[in-house]
């Protein structure tokens, strides 16, 4: 009885019958082995997290194939200071909110904005304020503070133009930041003095993104939540698919301050 004693201390918790130890580990599968072999799932895990990173980031720069492809042509603005086109002093005060990927801001930019142009900015009766509500995505951002890079040169509106002529799907790279490169390369080979390189620096350090989510949160707090909307001398206004309906309330406003 005493050997048996002896030997059970000398196996330690090895097994009376002889098997393995009773809290050895069961032994691994294949494809667990496989896994270890790589340096286990918390490096596995790490490295799909990087080709997620990668793959984000590949699709955001890739120029998109939805890109509109029309042809630009400079509108003459005679009044334009930074998002403000028109006197400061016009009687009426247009706000738009709005968004670049936002196909209803795109219909009123060409359809409707140049007959408020010609009939009220240019002849002093009203002016007309660009705000920033980029909700629709992270292109949105990217296009409005790559269009206050363009402001920053005085060439807001000429780029506004640009983005809502090449405006493609939403968020599938049409705004991506090669795209939003190559558009001001349009606005170089007509206006000469553009500097695209301290545009593309301003892209780049993403110098913007900050005050356009700020411009955001702005409106969002005035109860903006849809684009295009307006403020026509702070009253609110959404119809903007109709002229007639544009000129009514601007008539409006004007009838209102006196003139």
């Amino acid at each position: 009885m005493g050997s048996n004693r002896r030997l059970r201390r000398r196996t330690g918790n090895q097994s009376a019958s002889g098997g393995p130890p009773r809290n050895a580990a069961p032994p691994k599968s294949g494809l667990r082995q496989t896994i270890d072999s790589w340096g286990g799932f918390t490096v596995i895990g790490s490295l799909g997290a990087a080709l997620v990173v990668v793959v984000i980031l590949v699709v955001v720069n890739l120029p998109g194939s939805s890109v509109g492809d029309g042809e630009w042509t400079p509108v003459e603005r005679t009044q334009v200071s930074g998002r403000v086109e028109g006197s400061p002093t016009a009687p009426v005060r247009i706000i738009e909110f709005a968004d670049f990927q936002c196909p209803f801001c795109r219909d009123f930019a060409e359809e409707i904005e140049p007959t408020l142009l010609d009939e009220y900015i240019e002849t002093g009766k009203a002016s007309l304020e660009y705000q920033y509500f980029a909700f629709i995505g992270p292109e949105s951002t990217g296009a409005a503070a790559a269009a206050e890079c363009a402001s920053d040169q005085g060439r807001f509106w000429d780029y506004h133009d640009i983005l809502y002529l090449r405006q493609g799907d939403e968020n599938r790279g049409a705004f991506s930041s090669g795209n939003l490169k190559d558009f001001a390369r349009e606005l170089q080979a007509v206006f000469g003095d553009f500097d695209l390189d301290e545009f593309d620096q301003c892209v780049d350090s993403d110098r913007h993104k900050a005050e356009v989510e700020s411009m955001r949160a702005d409106a969002a707090a005035l109860g903006i939540s849809s684009t295009p909307s307006f403020l026509i001398n702070g009253v609110p206004f959404s119809n903007s698919s109709d002229v007639q309906t544009f000129r009514t309330a601007l008539d409006a406003a004007l009838a209102a301050a006196g003139s």
